[in-house]
């Protein structure tokens, strides 16, 4: 059986990294940005701040969702986990929509400056880091099943492809493209906004406790008829709860068993189901009489 505590700890430990690191990044690349007179990189500064206080909003969704059922929640708390990922999907399109009008602004007004070239360095260190960030959020995210997680770190590859085009338009604007910066933007910032719809359209799924994936149906099946005394399978249901899934099935034994021998299947069954399906956390199963 999972240890769903554990889970939601090796979450948050991994998130607590991310903050640390996103904070030192914006004051670094705002910095830069003003003392390399460079509008592009402010604006990607703002960016990573962003990235802060999404992933303190994941943060906390994860801390709540980890919080023992209670009598007023007796199915506890694991829906913080989806709406905090709603929360950044919304942080996400605002910030693709902002990006995509400010740099339509500024093609508009042809509103351009030469930054200094200390600008393109911090740049390349934002991209990396915010790569790193991506891959290291979305290992942890998969790992322990967190839409939050993998939410965020689709933020940080935004972010990372924010900084992409900071870099195209600060070396565009010292080459003389001066307006290769407010294209790129505008691409990147419709890009974001696509990536926050596609991570609330997710969110809303799990709020509206949509299917599990065929895979993760089609192994609880095969564990359930695979164990002995079982002879149907006639009802099975599943939903995401924040970092887990509640099963609900139905299953048929022999019509002459005793009550005893069937509560007996019935928790082999869900020990099997407990032990092999990742993040199963309760299954509910009814049982009714077998007829040829």
């Amino acid at each position: 059986m999972h240890n769903h505590e554990n889970i939601y700890r090796l979450g948050e430990k991994s998130v607590i990294l991310v903050i640390c690191v996103n904070l030192v990044l914006f004051i670094v690349k705002f910095l830069a940005g003003v003392y390399g007179k460079s509008q592009a990189l402010v604006a990607d500064s703002f960016h990573t701040a962003s990235d802060v206080i999404s992933s303190i909003a994941v943060l906390i969704g994860l801390k709540y969702a980890s919080t023992p059922a209670d009598n007023h929640h007796p199915y506890g708390h694991g829906k913080a986990e989806s709406i905090a990922a709603k929360i950044v999907s919304l942080v996400l399109i605002a910030i693709g929509f902002k990006i995509a009008y400010n740099s339509s602004s500024t093609l508009v007004l042809r509103d351009f400056n030469r930054p200094h070239q200390i600008t393109l360095w911090i740049v390349l260190l934002s991209i990396a880091v915010k790569e790193f960030q991506f891959h290291y959020a979305l290992r942890w995210g998969r790992r322990i099943k967190s839409t939050s997680i993998v939410a965020d770190a689709w933020h940080h590859r935004s972010d990372a492809l924010s900084s992409i085009a900071a870099f195209i338009g600060i070396l565009g604007a010292r080459l003389g493209f001066e307006m290769l910066d407010p294209i790129a933007g505008i691409v990147v910032g419709l890009f974001i906004v696509k990536i926050g719809f596609d991570i609330f359209h997710t969110a809303f799924d799990e709020l509206l406790d949509s299917a599990l994936p065929v895979d993760v149906t089609d192994k609880i099946k095969e564990l359930t008829l695979s164990t002995e005394g079982v002879k149907k399978m006639t009802v099975l249901k599943g939903r995401k709860h924040g970092l887990n899934i509640l099963v609900d099935m139905t299953i048929e034994v022999d019509k002459d068993m005793t009550v005893k021998d069937a509560h007996t299947i019935t928790a082999k069954v869900r020990r099997s189901v407990l032990k092999d399906v990742a993040n199963a956390g309760d299954v509910l199963i009814h049982v009714e009489p077998y007829e040829e």
